[in-house]
């Protein structure tokens, strides 16, 4: 076939099959895809994160292309890794988000006309194309492609297209429906077309993108592609069986499940599972963005704006030679160093694609110490899970706990899975934990489990059971929460309300003054804060219980007095306190709390009576201090009485004030001279002169005051205990 694009028309065609033939014959410039690419290795996280890889083989130059969800790009973008030993690494590509509007950007027809072959024709007016028929052969200029309404029998029509060519023997037409074929001449118009056709194939649905890894070498070899992207947590659920009295281990069972809500199925995956709490965010790498630029005017000549001189920093010498001392500087702190490091780093990066084939530290730990993979997949992942010695290997990392599962699974996409990650025997205790905002009466039945073993366990639901020699086998027991459960770390899990035991709770608190100090003019007192709580447990009458009560934490210095400290557990909120209660017996345990505070008082603004009640109280005074208080509440009670005779004398004026004004408004209503007015003169002489003596006895009683505030600063001062 020569390179030209044909268009072959039925003669019977509809302007649908017209198109669609458009569309398929079009494509022939589309370029060869690699096979779809099977996932290997599934490693599902507690983040929210999945991390999937993809193992191929290659031979030479290679792309290696494969679809992604739209949502699914940014992540992507962010954490893809591709190791190819034998080779390098080309690009990576991939269309842009909004890959068709740009494509149709730079053709002269849009979208919709190139669903529509009339459209698409008259788009291209004045292109060379050569037509054949039944009856015609033609090659011309395209003029217009415009609908016809054909008459036929029993009064109907049907439209039809013609198209106007001008050819070199002139004017031509022909109905676009009866061709056999239509032949674009210019090869850019086949390119253009043929482009526009592979990018509607290959962006086909909105919500996917074809990502295109290109890869660089000469022999075969193998490639690994890794990426991150959000998935559904896998979950845990733990079975636990309990101990018959007298034993101290029972069988702990996890099991995790795990679904695959990729697009594709899982085929003989290696699956592992990660518990931690990594930092992830997205960011939107995948959009364009662009950086919005300042505006400058246009320039004009004829205008002339001088700079504004902001004055000058130094001389050019005193820069220079600020600039040799900075790089003086960073030389003696290793600033080459340094820069050879980086050097290093970069070097090292340039040769990342010839490294040997390695996986993510995670997979590495997952991998340390784990058998040997087998060839053969099961048909499912549920026929491998009902032997115990299935369960995943475990490892502890920095941050994570990895497992990792010795078989390999297959899961479709839209289905879950439930997978044996341990099984093994723990210690455990029956104990029955108090919690009053629980149940203020009864204690609860619970477990406590020790993690004797290598790794941590991740959180998760755990439904327990007990051993029963009645039943010859196991009955359930209740549900129950498990927390993260570190290596070497204990939990206690509750099932049930323990009905047989009984818990009693008596609260006293007091308070009482310890030490007393006194320097520059403060008394320090310590105040012994003392809480003491009595529990009363009355246990079952034909059966042990170990109890264990859960004290609040007090905020502040508050110490444990009682019981031993030695014999208390303490965890975030409560003290917990082991008490071992005999069948049909009754115990009292005994919880004290004390803390020490200090309450700092001014002694000058004391009150009276609390410097009495320290002169003679009980405590552990010296004599000389308990008589040096004493004189300081005695001045401190003579300048009350001091501040009391000034309150009167202020009194007493102020009485007389107020007769004065009232006898002036008087003498201001008589208008002659009378024996009234004379009196109400003699009057105010004889108030003015005792104002004058209220006045000369509140000068006394505050030099009095002052000296004896003065003697009271003094004792203050002196004082110290």
């Amino acid at each position: 076939m020569k390179n030209h694009l044909f268009i072959f028309i039925n003669k019977k065609s509809t302007q649908k099959i017209l198109l669609t033939s458009l569309l398929g014959l079009l494509a022939y410039s589309s370029s060869v895809y690699a096979d779809d690419i099977p996932v290997d290795r599934v490693i599902l996280s507690t983040s929210g994160l999945a991390q999937f890889e993809h193992h191929t083989q290659v031979t030479g130059d290679a792309t290696v292309e494969f679809p992604v969800r739209l949502d699914q790009v940014d992540d992507i973008l962010k954490s893809l890794v591709v190791f190819d030993a034998k080779g390098r690494l080309g690009s990576v590509t991939l269309p842009g988000i909004q890959p068709l509007d740009q494509i149709f950007k730079d053709m002269p027809f849009n979208r919709g006309q190139l669903g529509d072959a009339v459209m698409l024709l008259n788009a291209y007016q004045g292109a060379v194309v050569t037509i054949k028929g039944a009856d015609l052969a033609a090659t011309g200029k395209i003029i217009q492609v415009v609908p016809e309404e054909i008459a036929l029998e029993n009064n109907k029509t049907i439209t039809k297209h013609r198209l106007s060519l001008m050819t070199d023997a002139g004017l031509k037409q022909s109905i676009l429906e009866d061709l056999q074929s239509l032949q674009f001449e210019d090869k850019k118009i086949q390119d253009d077309i043929g482009r526009a056709l592979d990018s509607v194939r290959q962006n086909s649905t909105s919500d996917r993108r074809m990502l295109s890894v290109n890869l660089l070498g000469k022999e075969p070899r193998d490639v690994t592609l890794s990426y991150v992207v959000p998935s559904p947590l896998w979950k845990t659920a733990y079975r636990m069986v309990v101990p018959e009295p007298g034993k101290d281990k029972g069988l702990l069972q996890g099991w995790a499940i795990v679904e695959n809500m990729t697009a594709g199925d899982w085929k003989n995956v290696d699956l592992s599972l990660v518990s931690g709490n990594p930092v992830t965010f997205h960011q939107a790498l995948y959009p364009s963005y662009y950086v919005n630029r300042p505006d400058v005017p246009v320039q004009v000549f004829g205008m002339s704006l001088p700079r504004v001189d902001e004055g000058v920093v130094g001389s050019a010498g005193q820069m220079q030679a600020a600039n040799e001392k900075k790089e003086a500087m960073l030389k003696a702190m290793g600033g080459p160093q340094r820069a050879g490091i980086a050097g290093r780093m970069f070097a090292g990066g340039a040769v990342m694609a010839k490294a040997a084939p390695m996986a993510p530290m995670a997979m590495n730990a997952i991998a340390a110490g784990a058998p040997e993979e087998s060839e053969n997949a099961p048909e499912t992942g549920m026929d491998q899970v009902a032997d115990v010695a299935h369960a995943a290997q475990s490892a502890e990392a920095t941050t994570q706990v990895l497992f990792r599962f010795p078989d390999r699974f297959n899961l479709k996409a839209g289905q879950s899975m439930m997978l044996p990650f341990v099984s093994r025997d723990v210690p455990m205790q029956r104990v029955s934990l108090y919690q009053p905002e629980t149940n203020q009466q009864h204690p609860l039945a619970a477990v406590e489990i020790s993690n004797d073993g290598d790794t941590s366990l991740p959180p998760g639901v755990l439904t327990l059971y007990e051993e029963s020699a009645l039943l010859k086998g196991t009955n359930f027991i209740g549900d129950a929460q498990l927390a993260v459960l570190n290596k070497g770390e204990k939990r206690i899990v509750s099932y049930a309300l323990d009905n047989k035991t009984t818990v009693d709770r008596a609260d006293k608190t007091t308070a009482t003054e310890g030490q007393i100090t006194a320097s520059q003019g403060v008394i320090r007192a310590a105040v012994k804060n003392h809480m003491e709580t009595v529990y009363t447990i009355k246990g079952p009458a034909e059966e042990d219980r170990v109890v264990v009560i859960e004290h609040p934490r007090m905020g502040g210095d508050y110490k444990v007095v009682e019981p031993d400290p030695k014999d208390v557990e303490v965890t975030d909120t409560h003290y917990r306190i082991k008490v071992p209660v005999k069948a049909g017996e009754t115990k009292s345990l005994r919880v004290v709390l004390e803390s020490q505070l200090w309450q700092t008082y001014s002694i000058e603004s004391m009150p009276v009576e609390q410097l009495v009640a320290y002169a003679s109280g009980t405590g552990t005074l010296d004599p000389a201090v308990r008589k040096a208080l004493t004189e300081i509440a005695d001045l401190r009670r003579e300048l009350d009485d001091f501040d009391q005779k000034l309150s009167d004398v202020d009194e007493k004026k102020e009485t007389i004030f107020q007769d004065q004004q009232r006898v002036r408004e008087n003498l201001r209503s008589l208008n002659v001279k009378s024996e009234v007015q004379q009196k109400y003169l003699d009057k105010l002489n004889s108030q003015e002169d005792q104002v004058g003596k209220l006045d000369q006895e509140k000068q006394t009683l505050t030099d009095q005051r002052e000296a004896k505030a003065v003697e009271l600063q003094k004792k203050i001062a002196a004082l110290s205990f």
